[in-house]
């Protein structure tokens, strides 16, 4: 397309460009991306917003604690839980219960466990209910350098495909 091409395009294009930045494309693809960033925390154990911060070890992979091995399941000892990840439990149901809304100003993200609010910010808790301690922060959602860098490409480039279709 040359020159004079896109000016007789440019009002209808201006319109795909409008009606994309205000529609539920780009509102779910915030949601997504958003999601697909802070399920990678539970992965790299550990927030990224610039860089990665990794998280505080936990008792269970330490092999010189009482609670080495220990599974929050059966409350007994697993081989398993002495290498798997934090936070990410034989279930893994913290980093799946991530979903978003959109709102009118782009995508809400949610996550319906009661106790993420504990991890995420180091809020007391109690062992098995009983005995009260105050849980180390494990960042896993937040504003992200890393995620606004991705979503403006998204962006740029969905631009850059409405503005090249004839």
């Amino acid at each position: 397309m040359d020159l004079s091409q896109f000016a007789k395009q440019f009002p209808q294009k201006m319109k795909e460009l409008n009606d994309y930045v205000t529609g539920k494309e780009i509102k779910d693809m915030l949601g997504v991306e958003a999601i697909n960033h802070f399920k990678q925390s539970f992965l790299d154990e550990g927030f990224t917003d610039e860089k990665l911060e990794k998280w505080s070890e936990v008792e269970r992979r330490k092999p010189e604690t009482p609670w080495y091995g220990h599974s929050g399941q059966t409350g007994k000892f697993s081989q398993a839980r002495t290498t798997a990840k934090i936070l990410s439990g034989e279930t893994r149901e913290l980093a799946n219960a991530f979903s978003y809304v959109r709102t009118q100003d782009g995508a809400k993200i949610t996550n319906d466990k009661s106790y993420a609010a504990v991890h995420q910010f180091g809020l007391p808790a109690k062992i098995y209910g009983k005995k009260s301690f105050i849980m180390k922060p494990r960042p896993f959602v937040g504003k992200s350098v890393i995620l606004i860098n991705k979503i403006q490409d998204n962006i740029r480039k969905r631009f850059i495909e409405i503005i090249k279709q004839s």
